[in-house]
């Protein structure tokens, strides 16, 4: 009843004041440059209305022409939350309402509405504009996809939002502005259409004084904008797409849901989410909604096998991916079970950064859209494993450096070429090339296929031309062929596959020790029917060289080289060839041990006319 009486008296209030300012005119009479207003229940102005000319229909609707109204807050803090002007307007007086179907302009603490047809109620505080809506803020929106140096506004920046509808409602605690159809927005270098948007901005504050406070020109007002529906951001060369997006403009912060995607030049990201803050753009996957993921195809790929290799697309998928524009650097981080796709090659690691020197067309007046630019180096971390053609690399890091062709594996790393293991402690993975690098402590340690046994027992003494005579040493149990250097260079043919050792080697493998200062193995990949499986390794041809020492049961062969074919079974020492057991000593310039024929061939010859000589233990006495 309390609150009934005083709307009542309010009425009279008004009434009394409007009789008194149209009471002596006749219905449809103006009246010319008049001043209205209206208080709340408490005692508080609500508005104030300005006509250049009104024209009085009855006591519930007055016209008026020339129409400025400055809203007030109503309550103590007789805060001013808006003005509006339109040419032309009806107030209904009662009602406390007021509508046109002509243009109308609207004033706010930092904005200022433009459109036609609209209607206004001071009960709800709510103004629809139903056409042509254009809202402008004195306040940037963009500072979430940009670097802008810890300055979150600029005095120069703003923001224009157009639409066909909008819907303003003021509150004690915020401006609700909500766009209808076809919102375009452009706030600095962003561009961002959706099919609806709601911008909350902080109401004007109080005077201290008491008189009603004017609205201020704050430029950090906005403190969240939501678009929704189609939602397309376009902003220095990046394209982002999302169903939903929410701007936090006081922290530079933007969250988008959905379907989400950042198209820029030579790239392709998409994931479930995007968050992005100060320029930083994270881009996460979800369960159930795919994975985030990067594609490269204008910028040649990551060139992860080389410079020459740009050509090839490369996609990469990832849990998050994180990238920011730096001043001369792109940076892309990959977190979260990484895969890599890139030609041929493909790749899993823990994490993974590219580094890519900026586009030198990036500084350039006619195109400055963000591009991924030369990639300077890719470094992947945890678990790294990488397979091509057959052969797989693992290790904990891996870096890439596109434009040497090279990469570097390190942590434990290991290349695996058919049945061929290779261990050492750092890698460098070149174009048809492989450089092993380990220490005496730690040395490379390459597996190879089994090899047959070349062994034979002690010579039976023969001198002359005629063959040795030899004797097949007892079977042996095979084992598999390995090798020990602190250098190897694995080097790719068209045909077959070079693995040269240098530096402390060592061979063991079916009844055999050898070592020596270079060691080259040659093989080839066995034919096999089979296209889904790797063909086995096959060993062709081992060359020793230098300081070549040859232990096998029973016997101990030196030489400046040895050539040992594993398929032919045989073995062939050149070079101040010498084999020596309990039972006598051979020489030589070459020697050809040929297995299962119980012979040997010893020659003479060589720069220093070496002739072939057998030396037998002493005879024992008649006594």
């Amino acid at each position: 009843m309390p609150m009934r009486s005083s709307r009542f008296l309010s009425i009279l209030v008004l009434g009394g004041l409007i009789g008194s300012l149209f009471g002596q005119m006749a219905p449809n009479a103006p009246v010319k440059n008049f001043r209205l207003p209206r208080f709340a229940d408490n005692g508080y102005t609500q508005w104030v209305l300005q006509g250049a000319r009104g024209i009085y229909d009855s006591e519930e609707q007055v016209r008026v022409e020339g129409m400025e109204m400055r809203v007030y807050s109503g309550d103590e803090r007789m805060a001013l939350e808006l003005s509006m002007a339109s040419p032309e307007a009806t107030l209904r007086l009662l009602e406390n309402r007021a509508y046109s179907d002509g243009a109308i302009e609207i004033v706010g603490a930092n904005f200022k509405i433009s459109g036609v047809g609209w209607e206004w109620s001071g009960e709800t505080k709510e103004i629809v504009v139903k056409y042509d809506t254009v809202v402008t803020f004195t306040q940037g929106i963009a500072g979430a996809f940009i670097e802008t140096g810890g300055q979150a506004n600029s005095a120069a920046s703003e923001t224009e939002i157009q639409s066909e509808r909008l819907l303003l409602r003021t509150t004690e605690k915020e401006y609700y502005f909500e766009f209808t159809g076809s919102v375009h927005a452009v706030s600095d270098q962003m561009v961002l259409r959706s099919e609806q948007l709601i911008a909350l901005a902080d109401p004007p504050e109080a005077r201290a004084s008491g008189v009603p406070a004017a609205a201020p020109g704050e430029l950090d007002s906005i403190r969240q904008i939501i678009a929704r529906e189609g939602v397309v951001i376009v902003q220095e060369g990046k394209t982002i797409k999302a169903d939903d997006a929410e701007f936090f403009p006081r922290e530079q912060r933007a969250h988008l849901s959905g379907s989400s995607s950042v198209e820029t030049k030579g790239a392709y990201l998409s994931g479930h989410t995007i968050r992005s803050q100060s320029g930083e753009i994270v881009i996460a996957g979800a369960e159930g909604k795919g994975r985030a993921q990067m594609i490269l195809t204008e910028t040649g790929g990551l060139g992860i096998q080389g410079a020459s290799a740009l050509t090839s697309e490369t996609i990469v998928l990832a849990d998050t991916i994180t990238m920011r524009e730096q001043v001369t650097e792109n940076h892309f981080l990959f977190k979260g079970s990484v895969e890599v796709m890139s030609g041929a090659l493909q790749m899993q690691a823990a994490k993974m950064m590219i580094i890519a020197n900026k586009s030198a067309e990036r500084s350039t007046e006619t195109d400055s859209n963000l591009k991924v630019g030369e990639v300077k180096n890719i470094v992947a971390d945890g678990g790294v494993r990488i397979e091509q053609g057959g052969q797989i690399a693992t290790g904990e890091q891996v870096t890439f450096y596109p434009a040497e062709e090279r990469a570097v594996l390190t942590g434990d790393p290991k290349v695996t070429n058919g049945e061929a293991v290779v261990t050492g402690q750092i890698m460098e993975l070149k174009p048809q090339l492989a450089i092993i690098r380990g220490q005496a402590a730690n040395p490379v340690v390459v597996q190879l296929p089994e090899m047959p046994d070349l062994g034979y027992e002690a010579f039976t003494p023969s001198i002359g031309s005629a063959p040795v005579e030899t004797k097949l040493a007892p079977e042996t149990e095979m084992q598999e062929t390995v090798v020990t250097s602190n250098l190897l260079r694995m080097i790719e043919e068209p045909e077959q596959t070079l693995f040269r050792f240098t530096e402390q080697v060592h061979v063991t493998a079916t009844n055999l020790d050898a070592t020596c200062d270079r060691l080259d193995v040659i093989t080839k990949e066995a034919a096999n029917t089979n296209p889904d499986v790797n063909r086995p390794l096959e060993l062709v041809r081992i060359e020793a060289h230098e300081n070549v020492v040859i232990k096998q049961t029973g016997r101990t062969a030196t030489s400046k080289k040895a050539i040992i074919l594993p398929k032919e079974g045989q073995v062939i020492l050149e070079g101040q060839a010498v084999v020596q057991d309990d039972r006598g000593r051979v020489a030589g310039h070459r020697m050809t041990l040929l297995q299962g024929q119980r012979r040997a061939i010893v020659e003479g010859g060589g720069p220093d006319q070496e002739r072939a000589r057998i030396t037998l233990p002493v005879l024992p006495t008649k006594n």
